[in-house]
């Protein structure tokens, strides 16, 4: 085999670990870090139901991000954006090249908007402190560019995953038989669900994540050296997000009857574990709400600047945090009910038109042509 065979077969650990990191980090959130995700898409609907969900949930992710993962790579597009016209073609690629960044943007407001709300319900600051604060550590670290923000985030999420771990685990350690014991305790409760039944629930998780996701992806698949370390790439970062979302929803699941009625289940849980849990569920919070507000702003910028260290890319960073900050005055709890349901329904497009374009391609491929000669600007071939 000679060297540059090699090198098209070639996996890097480090890449594979800082991809991994970056996208778990990305899809975090306020929601995983809570635990209000997993126990409303997953625990809520018993062992059996969860499993279900999660096996479904896998499927998605690991199927989506690794061939986007591999398109990208392929690709090396200069604007990330351009990833949903090669998906879904000149019109309805257009409209998600606009309304995705769009939407996200005002994701990046609802980040902010939870950051005030966080710091305001645990220790009880004035919402403004935890807006400006989180949105001052977004703006600083968008212009770095995606490769300082790649650095950052990748180091933070592994942090935020292994406490969720310790307190998934703990939950389930403590109370073994609650798992078995929540048969009987959850006819008897009334725990907020995600969707009717476990099968649509598994569906629709991870729809909005995978919205967030594809044009996030579209910029980080440009470091992947070749084919194979895109899609271990992209395997190991789903499956390490879902196996860890699992852990999390069966730990909750042991303790159903006392956390269901809980905002920050995941804290009722922390709190049997030791004292003090409050201030470090506070930083667990905050961090996961950066790790995805810094992409969401990134993806924002990219639409209209894709040179994202140029003067005018910092610039428009600044515009935007402005208007986030005037955006994120609206509660928390209303933003996110107006916005995550219309997130989660456009993403079935999106989705749909990912596979028919693998489905042509693949066609294409036994035809002999090349499925990433595409009229976009692209970065120098990969060596």
């Amino acid at each position: 085999m000679t060297s540059l065979q090699k090198t098209k077969k070639r996996v890097r650990a480090g890449t594979v670990t800082m991809f991994m990191g970056a996208m778990i980090a990305y899809l975090i959130g306020s929601g995983f870090a809570t635990g209000q995700e997993s126990m409303q898409y997953f625990s809520s609907y018993g062992a059996a139901g969860a499993a279900g969900a999660l096996v479904i949930t896998l499927a998605f992710y690991v199927y989506f991000c690794t061939v986007v993962l591999r398109d990208a790579s392929n690709l090396r597009l200069k604007s990330a954006n351009d990833i949903f016209t090669y998906y879904c073609g000149k019109y309805i690629g257009g409209f998600f090249g606009v309304a995705t960044p769009a939407f996200l943007y005002a994701m990046y407001a609802v980040m902010l908007s939870g950051a005030g709300a966080v710091l305001n319900q645990q220790l009880g600051w004035n919402n403004q402190v935890g807006i400006f604060a989180m949105a001052i550590a977004a703006l600083l670290t968008v212009m770095l560019g995606l490769d300082g923000l790649v650095a950052v985030v990748s180091k933070v999420g592994p942090i935020i995953v292994a406490l969720a771990l310790i307190v998934g685990t703990a939950g389930i350690i403590m109370k073994p038989q609650g798992i078995a014991e929540s048969a009987e305790t959850l006819p008897n409760i009334e725990v907020l669900q995600a969707a009717p039944n476990w099968a649509i629930s598994g569906f629709i998780f991870p729809a909005l994540g995978l919205l967030m996701l594809v044009p996030f992806l579209a910029g980080l698949g440009r470091k992947a050296q070749n084919d194979t370390e895109a899609k271990v790439s992209g395997f190991v970062g789903a499956a390490t997000f879902v196996a860890v979302t699992g852990v999390v929803a069966y730990g909750l699941l042991a303790n159903i009857g006392d956390v269901y009625d809980k905002q920050i289940p995941m804290l009722e849980v922390a709190q049997q574990m030791f004292a003090g849990s409050a201030i470090i569920f506070t930083f667990i919070l905050l961090a996961g709400i950066y790790t995805t507000a810094v992409p969401l702003l990134w993806v924002a910028i990219n639409r209209i600047e894709r040179q994202d260290r140029s003067k005018k890319a910092k610039i428009l960073a600044v515009i935007g945090t402005t208007v986030a900050l005037l955006l994120a005055q609206i509660p928390f709890a209303s933003f996110v009910n107006i916005l995550y349901p219309i997130g989660g329904y456009v993403t079935q497009i999106l989705l749909i038109c990912i596979v028919v374009r693998q489905i042509r391609n693949h066609r294409d491929r036994k035809r002999g042509l090349d499925v990433y000669d595409v009229p976009f600007e692209r970065l120098d071939a990969k060596a």
